[in-house]
Order: structure tokens, then C-alpha cells, then sequence
């Protein structure tokens, strides 16, 4: 007889295990397993947040006070039309001098972007550092380079972090001296002690453009409050002096250029007004032709000295107008006022922030630790 196979039940759909819903739930399993084990370890990770608070305490109440002031500027370039128009336009045109013709249509308006280049360029910061004012910390009139380097005031953070450096540097044995270039220079020569006040100051004073107002605002951070309103001072000066130089210095080089040529061009033209006059006075009663063609040739040499003298003086006038229309205008919206609080260390922000850093430190540390033997 022949063997009838045997024929597996079927097993319906809602009777077959199912494999993901088994993973989901190990895994909360899992979850609620470890939220156990960092309940159970609450006063590891307590021990742990206050060691770090403990920490920020000491950063908090170590770390020197610092004061920030700051001045806003409304800067307004000229020449923003192209050409020397407006009031100054007109005035010249009346008196015959063309203004237009010396522009060349070249728009002066000024990127906003060179005022936060000034301030982080290196004959800026060199200045600055070099400038003396009076610590009241120190009880002198001393440099900023001076103060960075030996009176500065730092928090046993910063000063824990120094000694690597501290340590290698006395071990090489190797200090630099301060290098001095000419005024006409165009290479700096700068040691490391510089370069490192250059850092600082870099990271002190901020000088931000609001592009959708048009507005400069240049902020000075400091321990002394005195000192950094005057520091804001300073920059405010140097940077609309530097950008007023950059505006006008084609202008002042043509200037210069034509101020010469206009004292040749009056010399010249005098000695020969001076020539003519002479030669009229010795010939009052004179009519011979001769004397007639001489006074027409000296006549003729003083027209001609004329207009030229008269066209100089012309192009004089009108580049001195040009200077006067490309010269920015800086509106002074916020003026320094020397801070009366401290905005250095914010020490409730310091201790949130190392509360939170340890329970994650103490929280990550417990879950790393026995998420392996939850999952064995």
C-alpha cells in the first residue's frame, strides 16, 4: 500500500510570530531597563554634576571681570551717483569749471566690508598695541602691549592651559625681541610676543556692519572700563581717518600734481605781466612800428600765460571741490560711554552650563558602562 503523505495544518496569519513586533519589544524592554540602571546609579551621576559645578564655581569666581562699550557710526560716502554732483556740482558749473569730466563717472561709495578689514589689519593692531593709557589695576600709564604681557589678569582656567606652553618655552630658551621697522616699510617685522598681543586684541575689538542699516558699530571688550572707551575712541578715529584717506588720496595725488604745475604757471605768467608793464612804461610816447610789434609779441606771450595760467587754476579749484564732494561723512548715532557693569563672567550662565555638562558627562558615562550588560 502506497504511504499517503501527511499534510501539514495551515496556520493562519494572525498565528505566525511576529519577528518585528518581538524586536520592538526587547527593545523597550531594553529602554526601561536602562532608565533602571541610571536611576539606580542617580547619586553616581549626582557626585559627578557636582564635581562639575564645583569646577564651574571655581572658573565663575576666578575668572577676571571684563567691561564692553561701543559706538555706532552712520558712515555716508560720497559721490554715490557717479559724478560730482549736487550743491558743490553747481557752484562749479557757475564759475566755468567742469566737475564731471575730472569723476569719470567712478562711483566713490565705499565697501562696508573695508571697515571690519581695518580694524584686523596689522598696522591697526600694531598702533593700538603701541598706544599708552592709564590702568587704574596697574596705577600707571603704561602700553597695551605692555599690559598684555605683564598685568594682564587671567582665571586659573586659562592660566592651567598656559603652562604646556609655559613649560616648552623655557625649555627651548628661546625669546624673542620686539622688531621695529621704518614708518616707510613695507615689511613688518613681528616676534611671537607681538603676534600673540595681536591675537588677543583681534579677539577684544569687534567692528560689525549692520548691511540692512548701514550702520558701524565698533565694540571694545576690556578689564578696565575707562581704557576700553578710549580704545573704542581710538579705533572709531583711526578707522574714519583711514577711510577718509582711501577716499581722497587719488584726488589729493592730482592736487598735489596741479599745485605744482600751478605755481610754475603763475611764476611765468608774472614775470611776463612784469615784462609787459615795463616795456609799456619805457614806451609811453613810442609809435614806431617796431615798438608797436614788440608790445603785440609781449601782449601775445601774456594772453597766451594767461589762459593757460587760468585753465590751472580752473582744474585747481575744481579737484579741491572733488576732495570736498569724495570726503565720507561719519554721523556719530552712539556715542562711547564708559560701562558702569560688567559683562564678564556671567557666572549664573557658567554654573547651568557645568551643571548640564556633568549630568550628560555622568549620565553618557553610566549609560556606555552598562548598556553591554544589559544587552548580554
Amino acid at each position: 500500500m502506497e504511504k499517503i503523505p501527511e499534510i501539514e495544518p495551515k496556520v493562519s496569519k494572525s498565528q505566525e510570530p511576529n519577528a518585528k513586533s518581538e524586536i520592538i519589544k526587547d527593545d523597550e524592554i531594553d529602554l526601561i531597563e536602562l532608565i533602571k540602571v541610571i536611576w539606580s546609579k542617580r547619586w553616581f551621576i549626582a557626585k559627578v554634576t557636582s564635581v562639575f559645578v564645583a569646577l564651574g564655581l571655581v572658573i565663575a569666581f576666578t575668572s577676571p571681570e571684563e567691561y564692553t562699550t561701543s559706538s555706532t557710526l552712520i558712515p555716508e560716502a560720497a559721490g554715490e551717483e557717479g559724478n560730482l554732483g549736487g550743491s558743490l556740482g553747481g557752484l562749479a558749473s557757475l564759475a566755468g569749471v567742469d566737475l564731471g569730466s575730472l569723476s569719470g563717472g567712478v562711483s566713490q561709495t565705499i565697501n562696508p566690508a573695508l571697515y571690519q578689514s581695518v580694524s584686523q589689519s596689522t598696522p591697526f593692531l600694531m598702533q593700538l598695541m603701541n598706544e599708552e593709557y592709564y590702568f587704574f589695576e596697574v596705577g600707571d600709564t603704561i602700553s597695551v602691549y605692555e599690559y598684555f604681557m605683564e598685568h594682564s589678569n587671567s582665571s586659573l582656567f586659562q592660566k592651567a592651559l598656559a603652562v604646556p606652553g609655559t613649560i616648552i618655552g623655557f625649555i627651548l630658551g628661546k625669546k624673542e625681541k620686539l622688531a621695529s621697522t621704518g614708518s616707510d616699510s613695507t615689511t613688518l617685522l613681528i616676534s611671537k610676543e607681538q603676534q600673540g598681543v595681536m591675537e588677543i586684541l583681534k579677539s577684544r575689538v569687534y567692528v560689525e556692519m549692520d548691511w540692512e542699516l548701514n550702520i558701524v558699530t565698533i565694540q571694545v571688550e576690556m578689564q578696565d572700563p575707562v581704557v576700553a572707551a578710549k580704545m573704542v575712541t581710538f579705533t572709531r578715529d583711526y578707522i574714519t581717518e583711514y577711510v577718509t584717506e582711501y577716499s581722497t588720496s587719488k584726488s589729493q595725488q592730482r592736487l598735489s600734481s596741479i599745485e605744482k604745475q600751478y605755481l610754475e604757471r603763475k611764476a611765468e605768467f608774472e614775470m611776463i605781466q612784469l615784462k609787459l608793464a615795463s616795456f609799456r612804461d619805457r614806451n609811453q610816447n613810442v609809435t614806431t612800428a617796431r615798438a608797436r610789434s614788440e608790445e603785440e609779441r609781449l601782449q601775445s606771450e601774456y594772453n597766451l600765460s594767461f589762459n593757460i595760467f587760468n585753465q590751472i587754476s580752473q582744474q585747481r579749484e575744481a579737484v579741491k571741490l572733488q576732495i570736498e564732494e569724495n570726503t565720507p561723512v561719519f554721523t556719530v548715532l552712539e556715542p562711547v560711554k564708559v560701562p558702569v557693569e560688567k559683562s564678564k563672567p556671567k557666572r549664573l550662565f557658567i554654573l547651568i552650563l557645568a551643571g548640564l555638562f556633568g549630568g550628560i558627562v555622568g549620565t553618557g558615562w553610566v549609560t556606555i558602562r552598562f548598556t553591554p550588560l544589559l544587552n548580554a
